[in-house]
């Protein structure tokens, strides 16, 4: 059950949400941190995955691509 935020993870949780992330959407780490910090959803890390809710996952894609266009 997803019961955390981001902003509530611990670093290394937090920096590996970050990084595999990064690696699915082929966004930098930089842009994807960013975001989630903006947005903090409710996420969990299970057994080493990424456990975010699909709804917010699509949004958070939307939100990282809309900062990339930004910043480039």
């Amino acid at each position: 059950m997803l019961n955390t935020y981001y902003k509530n993870l611990t670093k290394e949780n937090r920096q590996l949400a970050v990084q595999r992330i990064a690696f699915k959407t082929a966004f930098t780490e930089k842009i994807v941190e960013r975001v989630l910090h903006r947005f903090n959803p409710l996420i969990e890390i299970q057994k080493n995955r990424v456990v975010i809710h699909k709804n917010s996952y699509h949004r958070l894609v939307k939100e990282i691509y809309k900062e990339y266009l930004i910043t480039t």
